[in-house]
């Protein structure tokens, strides 16, 4: 046997021992979740919740991009027509830096917030989770980086998604990329999660079907590495299985004719927000490891790179996790065959 693969061997072993040691700690820890509001006149619901709470200086943090879009008029008018005063912060780019969210800090102590609205993708809500918390609790966004670094929550948070892919309005991690040394930094806390999730699909109609495409693999990636992480559970397995069964049957939905399906829109949104949920609790596998470094490196939207690299490491898993690969095809109504047939 080569000294590489008893290096292989070794590693293998102990990842899986880690594996088993660590997944009662992992499915005992309280993971914060969103309350959320899931309708086609979210952003209504939204507001009363603002001002019920005593909210009046919001900042909005979003894309340049997205700020120009009709979709974002419709979060303008909403809380224009309450005579909430309202900022906007429009300086976050794909894969926002450190630099980003620098500007977006000084940005919310300009304003004197006392919330914040993040509306957009993950990169505005990615951002907008640093941002709020080391704007509100004065902190160096670069000394965040790491594990429960951030200990206090910042000002009251509602997230928006505009795609249905990250799940970020849900998640612990944040992933900002550093400018110097060109890596993908996590920013991992329990204290960055969203108060409220606001999905509502009549932001999503619109979006190119590129970008549908790509958020769409995005969170198809997240249910299918949950559901093959060692750290999972039967009951979070239902939900993976579920999600991935409602993104094969509605992403196909939201092109052509059926492209502006309010109800195919929020079958997404919803299916992205529980796959977030899981992920979180499961963390994540080789295709994200793989795509965030391509995305760092190349600039491939994430969703993009997930696609490329989602069928080699399925392809590679499939002698170890040939049982779960087969279930995920049955829930998929692939049911015929061996269960090494339907894993590839």
């Amino acid at each position: 046997m080569s000294t590489e693969h008893c290096h292989f061997s070794f590693k293998k072993h102990f990842f899986t021992g880690y594996a088993k040691l660590m997944k009662p700690v992992f499915n005992r820890l309280n993971f914060p979740t969103p309350l959320v509001i899931a309708n086609d006149h979210a952003l209504s619901d939204m507001v009363e919740t603002l001002l019920r709470k005593g909210i009046t200086r919001p900042i909005i943090i979003t894309d340049s991009m997205f700020s120009t879009l009709p979709a974002f008029q419709l979060l303008i008018d909403a809380l224009s027509n309450a005579k909430i005063d309202y900022s906007v912060f429009d300086g976050v780019v794909p894969d926002p830096d450190f630099i980003v969210i620098d500007k977006g800090i000084a940005a919310c102590k300009q304003h004197g917030f006392d919330a914040v609205i993040s509306i957009g993708g993950g990169s505005s809500i990615d951002a907008a989770k640093v941002i709020n918390t080391c704007a509100w609790n004065e902190l160096d966004p670069r000394k965040t980086v790491g594990m429960f670094k951030i200990k206090q929550k910042g000002a009251y948070f509602v997230a928006i998604p505009t795609t249905a892919g990250t799940g970020s309005e849900t998640t612990i991690v944040s992933v900002v990329s550093d400018e110097i040394d060109h890596q993908k930094k996590p920013v991992v806390s329990m204290k960055i999660v969203p108060d409220l999730a606001i999905l509502d699909p009549r932001l999503m109609v619109g979006l190119p079907s590129a970008i549908t495409a790509a958020t769409g693999m995005d969170a198809l990636t997240h249910a299918m590495e949950s559901y093959l992480s060692l750290f999972s559970t039967p009951e979070l397995d239902k939900i993976n299985l579920k999600t991935i069964r409602d993104i094969f049957t509605y992403l196909p939905q939201c092109y052509g004719e059926q492209a502006s399906s309010l109800e195919c829109r929020l079958k997404m949104a919803q299916a992205s927000h529980n796959a977030g949920i899981t992920f979180t609790q499961t963390s994540l596998g080789w295709v994200h490891g793989i795509a965030h470094q391509l995305g760092a490196f190349y600039k491939i939207p994430h969703g993009l790179a997930n696609a490329l690299v989602l069928p080699h490491v399925l392809n590679f898993y499939i002698p170890s996790a040939t049982k779960r690969l087969a279930e995920m095809a049955e829930a998929i109504n692939i049911t015929e065959g061996s269960d090494l047939e339907k894993a590839n």
